[in-house]
């Protein structure tokens, strides 16, 4: 295939920040219809290179080329004036304003060339949310109300309203249920036929494998290899990536009965919310519950349920034997429970602030005396500890932690938590768009907080994570439990027959 195939040409470009080098000359060709995965750890430069490509940094070396013409530096309006469009994990929509008027947003059509056409503009809007299976939005609805997975879909319909030639969707899966990727994928295979090429970043490998036709690895800010995806294997791929087989990045289990034998840390008899029915559901001192089913089945209201959000109408919560009340959030934390919920940016972090501030707002209490006043020694000292700890790449404490990578943002979630000592701590999705790098950090901290006796429950749509990390797996079906799988018992069969088929009734 010659060079009048390729819509874009990566040719040597290279970018550094105050003399550090974060991209090697790197060379990239992306031809029309094609579907190119671009995969590395965070910080391997795959953020760097999409910048470029978008006009949003100018390189320091190389250039790019479309369509056989050549560019020594893009704009974002010229990238996107060639057909060059970014869906990223973080949103650019308004919260305050319709469905409709952001994807529009704009690039309005008009009626008479003089008034929007806002029938016009509802009708296209209905037909783009449902070829991304959004057929229950209202148009009319402001983007704020809803929930994050639908505003994702949103941000790509928005894209396509452009007629992209290159779409790069940059982890804009991450808050997609399984469903939903298939949906998107579906009609990303439609608009293949079209010519349109995608680069697609994800640190779910599988999905990489479902879409993609071809796969380049970064690592450190070099191009390590561009090969067909079926010339990858999953563990060469994270060989590549890492410099560990994939079968390293979760700790070594303990035993069935090292794992299982400690004293029960939380009990749930017979709870009924108003989204659970009667759940019977033990987690015990220093074991890993996960939390598994198909997204929807409940697994959000329980965890919601068990950190105080939503009451007990009826049935029993047990602490350490005894019948306790969860009075709210603030009842579950006094009882010794911790919360990190999937969405870190907008419920377990305040991203304008600084990384002190977020460590430590949750536990102000026991660092003020009596007058109300901060320790800053002890707050310092605490605070670096966990920095440390977890390996928190930041420069300072002061830094606002909206400048941190989604990695190191979660840590910092992890930090506030870990500093309250928690009993029970619950985790929602908590390696959602991490790199590999980073989940292998956080297991083996999960790991290491269970040989401590800490009890552990998390939510994961990712089936390897619940295999290889869990003692145990709870699997949800309609807003109850289905079945319980012991370790030995896990593997993906088992996982996705019990979240698929309902168990018929057992007396226990």
């Amino acid at each position: 295939m010659n060079e009048s195939d390729v819509f874009l040409k990566v040719d040597a470009v290279s970018k550094s920040f105050s003399g550090n080098l974060v991209l090697r000359p790197f060379s990239l060709d992306v031809r029309p219809g094609e579907f190119h995965a671009l995969i590395g750890e965070n910080g391997a430069g795959k953020s760097t290179m999409i910048n470029l490509v978008t006009g949003v940094y100018e390189p320091d070396g190389g250039s790019l080329i479309v369509e056989g013409r050549s560019y020594s530096r893009m704009t974002p309006s010229l990238a996107k004036s060639l057909g060059i469009h970014a869906v990223h994990q973080e949103l650019s929509l308004n919260r305050h304003l319709t469905v409709t008027e952001n994807i529009f947003l704009g690039d309005e059509p008009l009626r008479h060339g003089l008034f929007r056409d806002k029938r016009r503009m509802r009708q296209e809007a209905r037909e783009l949310l449902r070829t991304v299976g959004l057929d229950d939005v209202d148009p009319d609805a402001d983007v704020g109300s809803l929930p994050l997975s639908d505003q994702q879909l949103l941000e790509f319909s928005k894209a396509v309203y452009k007629k992209p030639r290159l779409l790069i969707l940059d982890e804009a899966t991450s808050a997609l249920n399984t469903e939903q990727v298939e949906t998107l994928f579906n009609r990303l295979k439609e608009l293949k036929s079209t010519g349109l090429s995608v680069i697609f970043i994800s640190h779910r490998l599988h999905e990489l494998y479902q879409l993609c036709d071809i796969m380049t690895v970064l690592k450190d800010g070099e191009l390590i290899t561009t090969e067909p995806m079926g010339d990858f294997d999953q563990d060469r791929l994270v060989s590549l990536m890492t410099g560990r087989s994939i079968v390293d990045l979760f700790p070594p289990k303990r035993t069935v009965s090292a794992a299982g034998s400690g004293d029960e840390a939380m009990r749930l008899e017979n709870v009924s919310t108003r989204n659970l029915s009667d759940i019977n559901l033990t987690v015990r001192k220093g074991e890993i519950l996960g939390i598994g089913g198909l997204a929807g089945q409940g697994q959000q209201p329980l965890m919601e349920c068990l950190f105080g959000v939503e009451p007990v109408r009826s049935g029993r919560v047990l602490m350490d034997g005894r019948e306790v009340r969860l009075n709210g959030p603030q009842g579950a934390m006094d009882l010794g429970i911790a919360y990190i919920p999937a969405e870190r940016k907008t419920q377990g972090l305040f991203v304008s602030h600084s990384n002190r501030f977020n460590m430590s707002f949750a536990r102000l209490k026991s660092i003020s005396s009596r007058l109300g006043t901060i320790s800053s020694r002890i707050e310092r000292r605490d605070n670096m500890e966990q920095v440390d700890r977890l390996s928190i790449k930041l420069r300072n404490l002061g830094q606002a932690v909206g400048e941190l990578s989604g990695g190191n943002q979660q840590k910092v979630v992890l930090a506030k938590w870990l500093l309250r000592k928690p009993r029970v701590l619950l985790l929602n999705e908590p390696t959602r768009g991490i790199d590999i790098g980073t989940k292998k950090q956080i297991y083996e901290l999960l790991a290491d907080l269970a040989r401590d006796g800490v009890a552990i429950v998390m939510i994961s749509s990712d089936t390897l994570e619940l295999i290889g990390l869990c003692d145990r797996v709870a699997v949800m079906y309609e807003n109850a439990i289905n079945t319980e799988l012991s370790s030995g018992d896990l593997s993906e069969e088992s996982l996705v027959h019990a979240s698929v088929f309902q168990k018929e009734a057992t007396t226990k």
